[in-house]
């Protein structure tokens, strides 16, 4: 998801435990060698952890840390569905961490010589929606890999419903997922070969990561699968868990096995110097706060001049995260099944490091600390007021409820929003540039409640018993 449009993007793609959280048996934990900072401290993680999980009603989380280049834990908390404690291969889907997955097979058949990051995509693939448009013979794989295709997120998104350039191709940042599945059908077509066979052959099966596929079936180990949950701990039942191969989401992958394509991009992707310096190279500006490069989202300003890779993704009932640190070797890989998992995940990466803050806002707000909102004091009397049942535009419902002198905004596949006051009517997030904005009727009374990004806007209607 892109950053400064995280919240929103989810809002618009998600249309649509009573286990007991104990500790997987066959945990990995180690120590880290001396390299001159203070790594996180394991007992005290674990405790927080597992506290999260119950206050967020998230079943399964799976970690893996990575000190030096090497991976030093490796755990899955929680119980699988029959109760028994949660395999570490239990499998988990990343929606959105599949990109930095396929960037990486897309970069190492440039390594090979069998791929041009400059070369014009239309040699290969066009799509017949764009056809007729000039920018089809200019986008390129480096525009997909920098998020300046030109393209929506998805093409639903656009009034017509067909795909379209919105602009020049290179321009600007806009995240898609169109862009990196129009650039899977160019290496489809050139290779013949199907994006499950070249990740198999080219990345997978070296890094010796055997429970990893870009398309599954719904049934093989089903009984390793982390099934979905909502914000309240209540299973997402599906009638078809199938996934079909995407270049954007849908990946579905085991800790242990992130952790190893995470330690092998620290290491440099087997790739040469000059092609990983373009990986890590800001190629565009998201906001100040954030820069653009292949694939991954860079985070500057770090302390030691340290900088950071990140990519996180959400789905409804999935979220994950992965945080490297290239100069000092070290990472984080964390994968959930809950509506609550981005929180979750943010909480980790915050505990683990101690820049973990910095890099969670950085990566989360477009504002500079400084410009960070103040909080205010709103008596329950008042935040009552605004508590109720609002109805999305497609009819979705969404619910305000005042919990210990707060309010929380719950809606179906994105996470719990804790919603802080700044005002009388307007309230902030912490990790996230979203504002809340309850609007009044002529007679005080409050009747709708907008969740706003920049020029996007979602207006609830409240709903009348």
């Amino acid at each position: 998801m892109p950053v400064t449009k995280h919240i929103f993007a989810i809002l618009i793609t998600t249309l649509s435990l009573n286990s007991t959280c104990c500790l997987a048996q066959q945990a990995i934990t180690g120590k880290a060698k001396n390299t001159g900072h203070t790594g996180p401290d394991f007992k005290t993680l674990d405790a927080k952890i597992l506290q999260w999980q119950q206050e967020l009603h998230i079943p399964n989380v799976g970690v893996g840390l990575i000190e030096n280049g090497v991976i030093v834990k490796s755990q899955v908390y929680g119980n699988d569905h029959q109760g028994k404690p949660a395999p570490r291969d239990m499998l988990f889907e990343v929606a959105s961490v599949t990109k930095v997955v396929f960037t990486t097979l897309v970069l190492k058949l440039v390594q090979e010589g069998k791929w041009n990051l400059d070369e014009r995509l239309y040699n290969y693939y066009v799509d017949p929606d764009v056809a007729s448009s000039p920018y089809a013979k200019e986008i390129t794989t480096r525009h997909v890999l920098s998020h300046q295709s030109g393209f929506d997120n998805w093409r639903w998104m656009n009034p017509s419903g067909k795909l379209v350039f919105n602009f020049e191709p290179g321009k600007k940042f806009n995240y898609s997922g169109e862009g990196m599945e129009y650039l899977r059908l160019a290496i489809e077509h050139k290779f013949h070969k199907s994006l499950t066979q070249l990740s198999d052959s080219l990345l997978f099966r070296p890094l010796h990561m055997y429970n990893t596929s870009h398309e599954w079936d719904g049934k093989k180990d089903f009984v390793r699968y982390a099934r979905m949950y909502d914000s309240e701990g209540k299973e997402i039942v599906k009638t078809d868990y199938s996934v079909q191969a995407s270049a954007a989401a849908g990946l579905t992958t085991t800790v242990d096995d992130l952790s190893e394509f995470a330690v092998d991009i620290l290491k440099g992707a087997h790739l040469s110097k000059s092609l990983y310096s373009e990986m890590v190279k800001p190629q565009v500006e998201i906001n100040p706060n954030l820069q653009q490069g292949l694939g991954w989202r860079i985070v500057s300003g770090l302390s030691n001049n340290e900088y950071a890779l990140e990519h996180a993704g959400n789905d409804p009932g999935v979220a994950s995260i992965i945080v490297l640190l290239p100069k000092s070797k070290r990472g984080i890989v964390v994968l959930t099944n809950g509506d609550n998992g981005l929180i979750m995940c943010n909480n980790i990466v915050r505990a683990a490091f101690q820049d973990g803050p910095l890099i969670i806002y950085k990566a989360y707000k477009s504002a500079p600390v400084s410009e960070m909102p103040r909080a205010i004091k709103l008596a329950d009397s008042v935040l009552n007021g605004f508590a109720g049942s609002y109805k999305r535009p497609d009819g979705v419902a969404v619910t305000v409820t005042l919990k210990d002198n707060a309010l929380v905004l719950k809606m179906s596949g994105i996470p719990d929003l804790n919603l802080i006051p700044q005002s009388q009517d307007r309230f902030y997030l912490l990790d996230l540039d979203a504002k809340i904005v309850f609007t009044k009727d002529d007679k005080g009374q409050v009747n709708a409640v907008s969740i706003e990004d920049g020029q996007n806007v979602i207006k609830c209607a409240k709903v009348y018993n």
